[in-house]
C-alpha cells in the first residue's frame, strides 16, 4: 500500500448503509448485511482505504439495548466481513440520547476528526457514506467528500433536500465504485 493510500479513509454509517436499518437494532439476530456491502468494502480495503464505522446508537441512551449489545453486533460484523477479507479499523459509537447534546453525535464531526488525528488521515482524501442527513452533514462538517446511499432512508433523505451530497449512489456497491473512480 502506498503512503498516499494509507492516509485515505471511508467513513461508513452502519444502519441503512452496510446493514439494513430495522429500527433500533440491538440484537445480532436482526442484523442483515446489505447484499453489496462485502464486495464493496473488500474493493475499498484492497485499494488501501482505511474503513471506519461512525454510528449514532441512541437506542443505548433510550434504554432499548445496552452498549454490550452494540459491541456484540460489531463483533458479528467483524466476523462476517473478515470472512470476506475486510477489516474495520475502528468503530466510533455515539450511545447518547439526541437530547443529551453530546459532542459525538452526527452531524457533529467529532469522530471523523478524531479518526483523522489518531490515524494520520488526510481528510481531503476521505469520504463519508451514509443514508441520513446527519451522515452527510457530518461529512460536510469534517471537510470530506460525501455520498448519500439510497438504501435505508436514503430516498427519503434525498427527497427532503436538506443537504447536498457530492454524490448519490444506489447502494454501498455503487458508492464504492464512485470512490474508486474519484480523483483526489
Amino acid at each position: 500500500m502506498s503512503e498516499r493510500a494509507s492516509n485515505r479513509a471511508v467513513f461508513l454509517d452502519r444502519d441503512g448503509t452496510i446493514m439494513e436499518d430495522s429500527n433500533y437494532v440491538g440484537d445480532v439476530a436482526r442484523v442483515l448485511v446489505i447484499p453489496s456491502a462485502a464486495a464493496a468494502l473488500k474493493q475499498l480495503h484492497d485499494a488501501g482505504y482505511k474503513l471506519f464505522i461512525i454510528t449514532n446508537q441512541s437506542g443505548v441512551g433510550r434504554g432499548y439495548f445496552t452498549h454490550e449489545a452494540v459491541e456484540s453486533i460489531h463483533a458479528h460484523l467483524d466476523n462476517y466481513f473478515s470472512a470476506h477479507g475486510v477489516r474495520f479499523d475502528r468503530y466510533y459509537v455515539c450511545p447518547h440520547h439526541p437530547e443529551d447534546n453530546c459532542d459525538c453525535r452526527k452531524p457533529k464531526p467529532k469522530f471523523l476528526l478524531d479518526a483523522a488525528r489518531e490515524y494520520g488521515l488526510d481528510l481531503s482524501h476521505c469520504f463519508m457514506v451514509g443514508d441520513r442527513t446527519s451522515d452527510i452533514q457530518a461529512g460536510i462538517n469534517a471537510g470530506v467528500r460525501t455520498i448519500l446511499v439510497l438504501t435505508g432512508v436514503g430516498r427519503e433523505t434525498l427527497a427532503k433536500r436538506e443537504v447536498k451530497p457530492d454524490h448519490v449512489a444506489e447502494d454501498i456497491g455503487t458508492a464504492a465504485a464512485w470512490i474508486l473512480k474519484a480523483k483526489s
